[in-house]
């Protein structure tokens, strides 16, 4: 697939591709298609024998590709602060319908977010072919995004006691970035709109997930893929 904006994952299962309906589309932090974002697409596709896409959504305001480290915030947080779930959408629909021409037999969709992709996820769950949402440190999930509403209150409001739709938080206790306050409110609304959620929780610090990252932490990570493997099988 040669879009700018969509990274496939090479890894695949050949013998099984013809046979799945499901994919994964994952959601990376605000640095974009970074070399340690497109090894986590590989070692999902290698995990799940599925096809995995990462969706470079700041693209929608860009209109290139994604591709900073760290020491470029200055850059990345103005354009993360321009971003509206209105723009998310936008691009989320238009990557669905490029994937739809390269795999019409998909019918699902897991997404997996990470930071700001976190938040973007549980946008992403308004969409009926998403069945699994799985948002990693997903911060300002409460905050006025789409619609005059947070990203929480649109999933809740699209797929209110949806039972096809199952959504998984992991976060760091050390994250100061999200209070547990924002965590329980996450829980607590999913929960009271029937639907199946889980939240994981583990000795961390934000972005403590990919190898890569400033505060990766090995056991964190380790024992989440676990639990991301138990949830998405």
């Amino acid at each position: 697939m040669n879009i700018p904006y969509i990274h496939e994952a090479k890894a695949k299962s050949p013998a099984q591709i013809n046979d799945l309906d499901r994919a994964i589309i994952m959601l990376p932090d605000v640095f974009g298609q970074t070399d340690y974002s497109r090894a986590t697409t590989e070692a999902l596709a290698k995990t799940f024998a599925c096809p995995v896409f990462m969706l470079d959504y700041f693209y929608q305001l860009t209109s290139k590709p994604s591709v900073f480290a760290e020491a470029d915030r200055d850059e990345v947080f103005p354009i993360m602060e321009r971003m509206t779930g209105e723009d998310f959408v936008a691009i989320w629909d238009k990557a669905t319908g490029e994937i739809a021409k390269s795999y019409p037999e998909l019918k699902h969709f897991a997404v997996i977010g990470f930071c700001f992709g976190g938040r973007l996820a549980y946008l992403a769950g308004m969409d009926a072919k998403v069945d699994r949402v799985v948002s990693f440190y997903g911060g300002g999930a409460s905050k006025e995004f789409y619609a005059g509403k947070s990203s929480i209150e649109a999933l809740v409001e699209a797929r209110r006691d949806d039972q096809n739709l199952r959504v998984i938080s992991f976060y760091g206790t050390q994250d100061e970035s999200i209070p547990p306050a924002d965590r329980a409110q996450t829980a607590t609304a999913l929960e009271a709109a029937g639907i199946e959620s889980q939240t994981r929780e583990y000795a961390a610090g934000h972005a403590y997930f990919q190898e890569g990252r400033s505060h990766y932490d090995q056991t964190a990570a380790d024992q989440s893929w676990t639990e991301l493997k138990n949830f998405l099988r």
